[in-house]
């Protein structure tokens, strides 16, 4: 195995020094002054996360027996702890790792731009990890099962770390502040929705968890805002779209290898549609005032 995955099998067979490395991974970051001489870098969990997807993927690739569900489970699971950290932190977390080496290599003292370097190429690692996450939950390859055996395709098509994948990209977009989910939502979601182009199971999962995280305490200032002016849109362009179309579907009959994903897709639009509403504090008649300009009826609608 390779040094991510290693570390995430010791993680899951309870390895002290496995849970603590990933631990100390997610939690600060380290200076690698010696790999490349003269180019210090920083290593923390996005660039752990960047190996792991790699060492899947490579695995995968190479048609590997392994296992792999449990570790992309862990690492999707720990990435969205991770994402609920805003990119300041990230930042201030870059900087105090600097500013601790500079005490044991004095020779980075004498670097002023050194430091402002390590700060910008996390935040890019950052940001090339979200559109790798995002590439995964919006692959419609890793939402289908094998037909024949009724077993997900690969690693990254788990169910659970699939919805912990779009966890990810609602926690990084919720922690990135109110500019940053209006994007997500209006730039991506909705166009995707109406092009057909996204899978209803992973945009009504973001969906739900944006509204989740945007409840937290430590939000940034002018989230509650956003998810309120964002709530017409989401209701009468993602949400009741989606559920309709999962109930209709499903009605005529389940999907191959015996589940019927659209009963699934319908229960976490209904668990969207339930968290955006608590999230905005707004009950069944104004609900029913946001989609009396659709084609959706929230009094007719089978959500039996």
């Amino acid at each position: 195995m390779s040094h991510a995955v290693n570390a995430l099998d010791h993680a899951l067979r309870a390895d002290p020094q496995g849970l603590a490395f990933l631990e100390q991974t997610a939690s600060l970051y380290v200076l690698d002054a010696a790999s490349t001489p003269g180019h210090p870098t920083t290593y923390g969990w996005w660039n752990f996360l960047n190996d792991a997807l790699n060492e899947v993927e490579r695995y995968e690739s190479e048609g590997a027996a392994s296992n792999l569900e449990g570790h992309v489970r862990l690492l999707a699971t720990i990435t969205r702890r991770v994402a609920r950290r805003p990119p300041s932190s990230d930042r201030r977390l870059v900087k105090i790792c600097f500013a601790n080496a500079s005490m044991t290599h004095m020779n980075l003292m004498a670097n002023a731009q050194l430091s402002q370097s390590l700060v910008g190429s996390n935040a890019e690692l950052r940001e090339r990890n979200m559109g790798r996450i995002a590439a995964i939950v919006f692959d419609w390859s890793f939402h289908r099962t094998n037909s024949s055996a009724g077993h997900p395709t690969s690693a990254f098509s788990d169910p659970v770390a699939m919805e912990q994948f779009c966890g990810v990209l609602a926690c990084n977009a919720v922690s990135s502040g109110p500019t940053a989910v209006r994007h997500l939502v209006t730039d991506w979601i909705v166009p995707g929705v109406d092009s057909q182009q996204l899978p209803p199971q992973a945009v009504v999962a973001i969906i739900l968890h944006i509204s989740v995280e945007a409840r937290g305490k430590g939000c940034p200032a002018g989230t509650k805002d956003v998810i309120s002016s964002l709530l017409p849109s989401v209701c009468k362009s993602i949400i009741g779209p989606i559920l309709l179309e999962s109930l209709r579907e499903g009605d005529e009959g389940g999907s191959s290898g015996g589940e019927n994903i659209n009963h699934r897709i319908a229960a976490i639009s209904l668990r969207s549609l339930e968290s955006w509403c608590r999230a905005n504090e707004i009950g069944a008649v104004k609900l029913h005032k946001i989609f009396n300009s659709t084609n959706v009826s929230v009094a007719t609608t089978p959500l039996h």
